[in-house]
């Protein structure tokens, strides 16, 4: 069984195969699903369900807190889109680096393709190029703003754009409805 720390991209490994193997195991109590998934969560994710008891009813709420937490399309492909934007460099002469380029790129683009997104691959790449210009502030308003919405194509970015320079978070809203 894999471990789970938390971190988005690999979010769909543990659910997947803890699914296969756990939730949809019909010998397994519900008391042992609970303990199989206390001992493949770690640090962030396993303080989520720290709180509740090992009882029958509580695996069924603790693996819905995990996946409301964690199952979330739109940030896990705007973590493997940033995962993109930030490759292994390439030694001249190294075969070793050159296979772990190619590895890199293909297990991000892998995971997005099988995310079944209606967004090419690219539009992804520029939101996370677009947001990672943006303030602080900004960033937190557009997040807030995009939070229970699907990843904004590029087309909408940039229609009508030229009377909107001077407010842009008004237009970020503009452009998700």
């Amino acid at each position: 069984m894999p471990n789970f720390e938390g971190h988005t991209c690999s979010w769909l490994h543990l659910r997947d195969t803890f699914e296969a193997l756990i939730v949809n195991n019909t010998t397994l109590s519900n008391v042992q699903k609970f303990h199989n998934l206390i001992a493949s969560l770690k640090n962030e994710a396993k303080d989520l369900i720290n709180i509740l008891q090992i009882t029958n009813e509580n695996f069924l709420v603790a693996w819905q807190l995990v996946t409301q937490r964690y199952n979330m399309k739109r940030l896990i492909a705007m973590m493997h889109a940033k995962h993109l934007c930030q490759m292994p460099q390439v030694r001249k002469g190294d075969a070793s680096s050159l296979r772990q380029l190619i590895n890199h790129v293909s297990s991000h683009i892998n995971t997005l393709q099988a995310l079944s997104l209606n967004v090419p691959v690219q539009d992804l790449i520029l939101n996370h190029l677009v947001l990672t210009t943006l303030d602080p502030e900004m960033q937190r308003e557009w997040e807030l703003i995009t939070a229970s919405r699907a990843i904004i194509q590029h087309q909408q970015y940039w229609s009508h754009s030229r009377n909107q320079y001077a407010k842009p978070l008004s237009y970020f809203r503009h452009i998700i409805h």
